[in-house]
């Protein structure tokens, strides 16, 4: 956890918007597991081949980094991956350099992984996303919460929506 220098306590929208973010965003993980489940694989796999395929160019798909990603410590990264090559979603290369270094590829098998349940997920943040968005600025301390009215928030390029 962060020691930000806002330490003041959370007042009850703020609760109801943190409230109401977790249970968004854990709705929205629990769907994305049935999703993976139906297809037969392993959730855990998908977050592997999706945190390989999402990486920033300049981030090298290392065991190391993918572990950070997925907040696994090196060993159970080391074992996921395991199981993932065993169902042909990664492959493990070697650099020429320094043979320590192992970074993976996604295999044609997680390419068709991902492309599934990416429709899945892009349809499920869709319907989800502006009531994740409205439980983060709920927490911005201006008292908005999920009963509040989208509307009123200022619109790109700073104005608001107008209307009767």
């Amino acid at each position: 956890m962060s020691k930000g220098k806002n330490v003041r306590p959370l007042t009850e929208p703020e609760y109801l918007a943190l409230g109401e973010f977790r249970y968004q965003l854990r709705r929205f993980l629990r769907n994305m597991e049935e999703a993976t489940r139906l297809l037969g694989a392993n959730p855990q796999q998908y977050q592997l081949v999706l945190a390989v395929k999402g990486l920033p160019k300049e981030t090298a798909p290392t065991i190391s980094n993918l572990a950070e990603r997925m907040q696994l410590n090196h060993n159970s990264m080391v074992e996921l991956v395991d199981r993932c090559e065993e169902n042909s979603l990664p492959r493990r290369t070697r650099s020429g350099e320094d043979r320590r270094q192992v970074s993976l590829s996604i295999m044609p098998e997680g390419e068709v992984l991902l492309r599934k349940l990416g429709v899945a997920a892009r349809q499920e943040l869709q319907e989800k996303g502006p009531i994740l968005v409205e439980a983060i600025l709920g927490l911005g301390g201006n008292g908005r919460t999920k009963g509040s009215k989208a509307e009123s928030r200022p619109r790109a390029g700073g104005t608001k929506k107008s209307g009767p």
